[in-house]
């Protein structure tokens, strides 16, 4: 039986390649992702390998995430500072070789010689000092020297190409100290190749107190080298008890270990979210191997009985189908390795679109991910293949005998009642979802178990879906017979179509839904900036970085403008929930930001008082009148709550009047200038004048709502891209599926495409009979796939709605091509099938069993 099976799997080879490429494609995904991130933590190895700090020392504000100031910061972070006398403290505890104040912080803009900033949008721009010993610091000079006075830089490598210069040359800086350009004496590496998109640039520590620190007697940490043999936990205590209160002593091995914790939860995060698509691809490829051996046995009823005549019992057949579905899983397993292998490059080079450069390194592919790729690749065909083989082992032998042979077919009635029962456990979850409103995880959950339950009931009710949908799409063809013939094939075998068709909606359900949520996403964020913003120009740093004073001083008096304020900001945590405290000029702001007043009002801010947005009041518990404390980088203040406005989009969290915010200690850096034109007739006179008196800075950008909304609306299109590319897999599979259908299903009916050859129908009505009925199948499974992710698309909109998307946007363009890739997608499926088709024998097709 076994040679048997492998013999058969020969004869059809050629049928059974679609249904290869089909698994190959979602093992090539698994193993790809495996490779992808084994790649990936093998370069990140080298940071375990990088020299660090028997200790650093930071202060210990409760604010942020400081890394430790031992290395370059990472963007966003929030670092505070120790008075620089601790250096010296440092030193002179016993155990300490050596003790190197350094000064880590955002803000180093680079600007390159085109004049632009350098660096991705988003990513930090880090300033960082350096230190004369290598065997503590994780920055390496690759060419060159360090720096060594005020007029002297080393740039990161990847920095230093993207800024267009080189050890010798001028580079511009702009920093909250000011715009300086210093000579690029050096290049340094970070332990490993590659680049977030953002910039590092390394001072000697005098310069980096004075231009991002803006004070010489501060830094943001110190890194100590322990004399030999001595106890890194030992000497952490000692140093901590130097210093007192205020200060966070960490030793090499807990950073280390640290480093190593941060990055084992990001690559699960990324394991899991990149195998999800795998196994949506591998799911749809379920529907096609279905298919495929439901064919292939109906096809070999004959061969199959008269095994069952000569001895063979029914668990030698039942075996013998299975057997060729391991051998093709286990051919598809071992290609899907080496597709793994193209599918990791592309996931490199599809992150890379980002403007991340990850780290080089030669590819890994571990023992793990082949066992993985193998059991996937067999168990997906052999589970799939269960059902059609379970069929051929009920022939009977006396089937050999007839003349026509027909496997019997069970009655879709079970089939249809188990639909009907998901379908309204569907609606009564998704019910119970947008009722639960108060909790955002849990209605999620209800939304998710819902869509789960449609779609497997849409699979089970396509059968009879699909007889109804048929004569409909299959209507305007009606007129000839060549469309009647089409639309009838797809109705004949309601269960073949309904599988064929159920892949493809599977895919563009998903791709639906995920278009919902985009045009929703991006639809609510103009309505925020169309309903919030009454500024007709805002001023924003490159990178969002604050900037200097020197802008609003700049811009203040433009001619035509009725109303320009600036804006500052400061981290805060209230009641461990953290957050931002804006600092505006109440009266100037009001008229620029149309905030929703809940309670109170802004203009109304005294010294001391502070507004604070609804959900942030409610998660830390204060109301007006309230007195609150708040942490900061440099200590703690009490102020009061005065007024409470409506969350609108990036408006959110604490809002005081300028000078409470610099009563706190606050840095005389910008976040943002509003700036307003006197009359509309004056707006795009404004805007010259603006853009003629910001040209001396090149860290600040001026845009108007337009702008701002196409800014925010590209970075979603870019996210969503970058899934629209991973659920394309599905699709393709999905397509592969109609072609290997349509494929079987011209060999199963060549007898009676001679025969309609026979009585006079031509070549190219047989070809446009098997494109059209290709196209109504693709067309039914893109109307189930829209229709399905349109619904679950709107109710995810409803349960984002309390996350900021809180418009329904329906994507009709984007739909309309969904059903265009329908209908494209079938007549390409359909060209092999069909010219196969119509370049049949008419004799030989006749004469066939």
């Amino acid at each position: 039986m076994l040679r048997a099976a492998l013999r058969s799997l020969l004869q059809h080879k050629l049928r059974l390649v679609l249904t290869l490429l089909a698994v190959v494609v979602g093992v090539a995904f698994v193993a790809g992702t495996f490779i992808f991130t084994d790649s990936l933590k093998r370069s990140f190895d080298a940071l375990f390998t990088s020299p660090l700090p028997d200790l650093t020392v930071t202060a210990d504000s409760g604010l942020g995430n400081n890394p430790g100031g031992g290395g370059p910061p990472n963007a966003g972070d929030v670092v505070p500072t120790l008075p620089a006398s601790d250096i010296v403290r440092v030193a002179s505890v016993q155990g300490v070789a050596q003790a190197y104040g350094v000064v880590n912080a955002d803000g180093a803009i680079v600007i390159g010689s085109d004049g632009k900033v350098v660096g991705q949008p988003g990513t930090a721009a880090l300033g960082s000092t350096w230190v004369p010993d290598s065997t503590i610091y994780p920055l390496t000079l690759t060419t060159g020297s360090a720096p060594t006075g005020p007029g002297q830089v080393a740039l990161l490598e990847s920095t230093a190409t993207s800024a267009g210069v080189s050890v010798g040359d001028t580079v511009r800086l702009s920093t909250p100290g000011g715009d300086v350009r210093p000579q690029v004496v050096g290049l340094v590496s970070r332990g490993i190749s590659g680049s977030d998109g953002g910039t590092l640039v390394v001072f000697d520590l005098a310069t980096a107190q004075r231009l991002l620190l803006q004070s010489p007697d501060k830094v943001t940490g110190v890194v100590v080298k322990a004399e030999a043999g001595a106890s890194q936990d030992a000497l952490a205590v000692k140093v901590k008890a130097e210093l007192g209160t205020g200060v966070q002593v960490r030793t090499g091995e807990q950073r280390s270990k640290d480093i190593a914790d941060r990055l084992q939860t990001a690559f699960q995060f990324i394991n899991v979210f990149l195998l999800t698509f795998a196994f949506i691809a591998l799911f749809v490829a379920v529907f096609l191997i279905f298919n495929t051996f439901s064919m292939l046995v109906a096809q070999r009823t004959r061969e199959l009985a008269l095994l069952r005549a000569v001895g063979a019992s029914r668990g030698q057949v039942r075996r013998s189908v299975l057997a060729e579905a391991a051998v093709l899983g286990l051919m598809a397993a071992m290609l899907g390795v080496v597709g793994g292998v193209l599918v990791s490059l592309g996931l490199r080079a599809l992150i890379g679109t980002f403007g991340a450069q990850l780290p080089s390194g030669p590819l890994v592919i571990e023992p793990r991910t082949i066992v993985v790729a193998v059991l996937v690749g067999v168990a997906v065909t052999v589970i799939s293949a269960y059902v059609p083989a379970r069929r051929a082992a009920v022939v009977p032998p006396v089937a050999a005998m007839r003349d026509e042979i027909e496997l019997p077919t069970r009655s879709l009635l079970v089939r249809t009642v188990v639909g009907a029962v998901l379908l309204v456990l569907a609606v009564v979850a998704a019910q119970r979802g947008l009722a639960t409103t108060d909790d955002g995880t849990r209605a999620a959950q209800l939304v998710g178990l819902s869509a789960l339950c449609a779609l497997v009931a849409i699979i089970a009710l396509a059968p009879m879906i699909g007889r109804a949908v048929l004569r409909v799409l299959g209507w305007p063809f009606s007129g000839t017979a060549v469309g009647r013939l089409a639309r009838e094939n797809g109705r004949r075998n309601p269960r073949r179509t309904a599988a064929t068709a159920s892949a493809l909606a599977i895919g563009l359900a998903l791709m639906t839904a995920i278009g919902v949520i985009a045009a929703s996403t991006k639809a609510s964020v103009a309505d925020v900036v169309d309903s919030t913003i009454g500024a007709d120009y805002i001023v924003f740093g490159a990178k969002f970085q604050p900037f200097s004073p020197d802008v609003y001083d700049a811009v203040r008096d433009t001619p035509g403008t009725s109303v320009v304020t600036y804006v500052r900001q400061v981290p805060i945590k209230v009641k461990d929930e953290q957050s931002a405290l804006t600092g505006v000029e109440p009266t100037k702001f009001t008229q620029v930001v149309d905030l929703t007043m809940i309670s109170g009002s802004l203009s109304d801010l005294a010294l001391g008082q502070v507004a604070v947005d609804d959900k942030t009041a409610q998660a830390a518990g204060v109301s007006v009148g309230d007195t609150i404390t708040g942490t900061f980088v440099n200590g703690k203040s009490t102020l009061v709550v005065r007024a409470i406005y409506q969350e609108a989009g990036a408006y959110q969290g604490w809002i005081s009047s300028m000078p409470t915010l610099m009563s706190i200690g606050a840095r005389e850096l910008d976040t943002a200038i509003y700036i307003k034109a006197a009359s509309a007739s004056d707006v795009s006179t404004v805007k010259a004048e603006l853009e003629r008196r910001l040209k001396p800075f090149p860290t600040v950008t001026l845009q108007d709502q337009a702008s701002i909304k196409e800014q925010i609306n590209s970075q979603f299109d870019r996210v969503f891209g970058f899934i629209y590319a991973l659920l394309a897999l599905a699709v393709i599979v999905a397509f592969l599926g109609i072609v290997n259908t349509l494929a079987l299903s011209v060999h199963e009916r060549r007898r009676e495409v001679g025969l309609l050859r026979a009585v006079g129908t031509s070549r190219p009505q047989v070809r446009r009979m098997v494109v059209l009925e290709a196209v109504l199948i693709s067309l039914f499974g893109a109307a189930l796939g829209v229709a399905l992710g349109l619904v679950y698309g709107a109710l995810l909109q409803r349960v984002l709605e309390p996350q900021g998307v809180t418009v329904l946007a329906i994507p009709g363009g984007q739909i309309g091509w969904f059903l265009a890739l329908g209908i494209v997608g079938g007549l390409v499926a359909a060209l092999w099938p069909a010219f196969t088709a119509a370049r049949l024998d008419v004799l030989r097709a006749i004469a066939s069993e």
